[in-house]
């Protein structure tokens, strides 16, 4: 994680990602997560995508399809074992993007959302039903994730 790759991967965007974020990935890459919702785990073996040269290349061949806005919706990791994303939503809240959830096997890729709808406001709404909100901040989502244990 160099500070050539995050500021070339911010400005391809246009935004600038909580410091939480960036702090969180130089002291916790490589590692994996179990996400905690109601005490119980709901996903895991999480991984965050590397700041790196290629997470712009890896977030369009793998994401951009069933993303609703690939310029405002940010994917930053994903389950191993379930194929889900988690993504920083910027749409709203530039300064304080929430966190979504993208479930892998429920995704819709643009091209039918498009195929099965009149008008692209309504592949639009087929699109935003890909995601939903799981934490109002990085910091809520950082305190649902625990130290990955094997279930």
């Amino acid at each position: 994680m160099s500070k050539v790759d995050i500021t070339t991967i911010q400005d391809y965007y246009g935004v600038v990602f909580p410091q939480e974020y960036l702090d969180f990935q130089q002291t916790n890459s490589g590692s994996s997560f179990n996400l905690m919702e109601s005490g119980e785990v709901t996903d895991w073996q999480i991984r965050f995508s590397e700041l790196d040269d290629q997470f712009i290349t890896n977030n369009i061949q793998v994401v951009n399809d069933v993303n609703p806005d690939p310029k405002r919706i940010i994917p930053i990791a994903w389950s191993v074992s379930s194929g889900n994303n988690y993504l920083l939503d910027y749409r709203k809240h530039s300064a304080c993007p929430v966190v979504l959830l993208m479930e892998h096997e429920e995704a819709m890729v643009r091209e039918d959302a498009e195929s099965e709808t009149d008008t692209p406001e309504e592949a639009q709404q087929l699109m935003e039903e890909n995601v939903r909100v799981i934490a109002d901040s990085f910091a809520s989502f950082l305190a649902k994730l625990r130290a990955y244990q094997a279930l």
